[in-house]
């Protein structure tokens, strides 16, 4: 459980900075949830989130789906290893479908290569200009369609001018985003837009992030990856910890 709960830590934190960021809601005071609603149509941009190894009653998960409720957002809960099943029945009677799992994962940043040769190819994002650049080739990068939505490019925004985000890109190729606060240390946001896919792009910005933990002091660097980048970050050093459940409520769901 203990490589588990590095990565659900990071997590955690990373959507308690968000919920500061404006236009966002977050609500972390409940016992053993943390909800965050970045405002963007997305599920995979809002999450809810159950502390592994404690009692989840029904009624914490109720409170959870009336969060979104509110907003009409469609959202993803990743289940750690710790929550009971009894917690994915009561999500499942509710009406979310069980989705692809994600996979928590962790590298040992000791050995790396701090004069890697790729990292001038590596833009760092400043100032809103930039942060819209990288907003919209991320959103393209995750095969979105459309322009990015107005919360996405804003949270952007606000991340480029907070020390606890690194926001990178190649070009309009690739976009990575490296997140450092306090204890915790992790790589969001690696993906690249389909027509510069096999070229090692997003390898390159994955190590290129390493290199920048590294300089910063940590020892080690976590993320949750989707089926679709799990073999890319183990070419890139980092070591399965293990599955994560994913339950996804589409935003058109009646039984919200």
């Amino acid at each position: 459980m203990n490589g588990y709960r590095e990565v659900y830590d990071n997590l955690a934190f990373l959507l308690e900075t968000f919920g500061k960021l404006a236009g966002t809601r977050y609500s972390g005071g409940e016992p053993g949830i943390a909800l965050y609603d970045s405002g963007v149509p997305d599920a995979y941009e809002n999450y809810a989130l159950l502390e592994p190894a404690r009692p989840v009653p029904e009624e914490t998960i109720s409170r959870g789906l009336n969060f979104f409720a509110r907003s009409g957002s469609a959202h993803i809960w990743p289940i750690f290893p710790g929550v009971e099943e009894e917690a994915c029945s009561i999500l499942e009677d509710c009406g979310l479908v069980r989705d692809e799992d994600f996979h928590a994962m962790a590298a040992d940043l000791s050995k790396t290569d701090y004069n890697y040769a790729d990292m001038n190819s590596i833009r760092t994002i400043r100032g809103d200009d930039e942060a819209d650049k990288w907003a919209e080739c991320a959103w393209r990068s995750f095969d979105s369609d459309g322009e990015p939505p107005e919360p996405f490019v804003s949270n952007a925004r606000h991340m480029a001018r907070m020390d606890a985000f690194t926001l990178v890109r190649i070009g309009q190729k690739a976009t990575g985003m490296l997140y450092t606060s306090g204890a915790a240390c992790g790589i969001y946001y690696v993906a690249t837009r389909r027509e510069f896919r096999e070229q090692g792009l997003a390898g390159t910005i994955i190590d290129g992030l390493k290199v920048r933990a590294g300089r910063m002091g940590f020892g080690r660097v976590v993320l949750l990856a989707t089926p679709s980048g799990l073999r890319l970050y183990l070419k890139h050093g980092f070591k399965d910890v293990g599955a994560v459940k994913v339950y996804r409520m589409d935003r058109n769901n009646e039984t919200l």
